[in-house]
């Protein structure tokens, strides 16, 4: 990008009033005031492209993707056509024909029409498409039906955002991960809908839940942590639960003896409101170092530390836990 001076008298390629200070476009070459270019003088270094030309560029890409799309539709028709051929040239070939020898003089039987006709079909429609089959329908090798994938469901607050995604890269392609999550919500507003969301879960699938009791010790340092645990024990009596302690509050540190008897009352809870299908995931080995600065979130590391251990606990494996690392917070 460049800059005009005042000896210059071209018109702004805008309002087409007289231009003394201003840019040029990169592709046209008109030029523009600063305030009609949207942009200033700290910028000049950078290209600029005023917006007919970027909309040029749009239209561009936008018919180089149409013309592609069309060449290879264009192709699928030919192999289409090819293999209608193909199917016609076995139709009208007579039965006692219809094997052929290789280089090594062994008969090989030609595709039936049958044959053709389902692996047309396969190639280019769902096979739920093919419809049922009569008692002359023969087919040789039945149709493999992919297992369903095991669904994880992430409920949290600020806490569960980008876990999801991590979780599902953890766990790998034989499960299903779904991430929801609510800013600055109570735990009674993060699972407030988890019956509903869970409904067609079975003891194969999980649902992980992911903050919101530090949100409700917050607002109530006497918060009861019995009656949400009870509510989600009897809406998850279906599936399995894997419940996040709450995390040390590093910005506020007066919290965290509270948040230590919540996390004990939590365990002690779960044994007594009879949640068996529900496990707590032991979080105090995450480090100050693993939050952020302002030390209430977690940060890249700290979340991919997180994901570990809902995974292995998912699992079923082992996970080492230091206890007592931030005692020190407690006062």
């Amino acid at each position: 990008m460049t800059t005009r001076g005042n000896d210059l008298s071209g018109k702004c390629g805008a309002c087409r009033r007289k231009v003394s200070q201003g840019t040029g476009c990169e592709d046209c070459g008109l030029w523009f005031h600063w305030e009609c270019s949207g942009t200033n003088s700290d910028l000049a270094i950078l290209p600029w492209y005023c917006n007919s030309c970027v909309q040029a560029k749009v239209i561009k890409k936008q018919e180089e993707t149409i013309l592609s799309l069309k060449r290879e539709l264009e192709l699928a028709r030919t192999e289409i056509d090819l293999l209608k051929g193909e199917l016609n040239l076995v139709d009208n070939c007579p039965e006692e024909f219809r094997t052929v020898s290789n280089s090594r003089r062994k008969l090989k039987k030609v595709p039936s029409s049958l044959d053709v006709k389902l692996a047309l079909t396969n190639r280019f429609e769902p096979l739920a498409m093919l419809g049922p089959q009569t008692d002359g329908d023969a087919i040789d090798q039945p149709v493999l039906e992919a297992k369903p994938k095991r669904k994880i469901l992430v409920l949290g607050s600020s806490h569960g955002r980008g876990i999801g995604q991590r979780l599902q890269k953890a766990m790998g392609d034989a499960y299903a991960v779904t991430s929801i999550f609510k800013p600055n919500a109570d735990l009674s507003n993060v699972t407030g809908d988890i019956g509903k969301l869970c409904k067609g879960f079975s003891k194969e699938d999980q649902v992980v839940i992911v903050g919101g009791p530090g949100n409700s010790l917050e607002r109530n340092l006497n918060y009861q942590i019995e009656k949400d645990l009870s509510d989600i024990a009897q809406k998850t009596s279906h599936t399995n639960v894997r419940f996040v302690g709450l995390f040390w509050r590093h910005d506020k540190p007066w919290i965290n003896r509270c948040v230590r008897e919540i996390n004990l009352r939590l365990e002690r809870s779960l044994v007594e409101v009879g949640a068996a299908h529900i496990d707590a995931i032991d979080v105090s080995s995450i480090l100050r170092s693993e939050h952020t600065v302002h030390g209430l979130h977690l940060n890249p590391r700290g979340k991919d530390k997180l994901t570990r251990l809902i995974a292995e606990s998912i699992k079923g494996r082992h996970i080492p836990v230091v206890m007592g690392v931030q005692n020190h917070f407690l006062g």
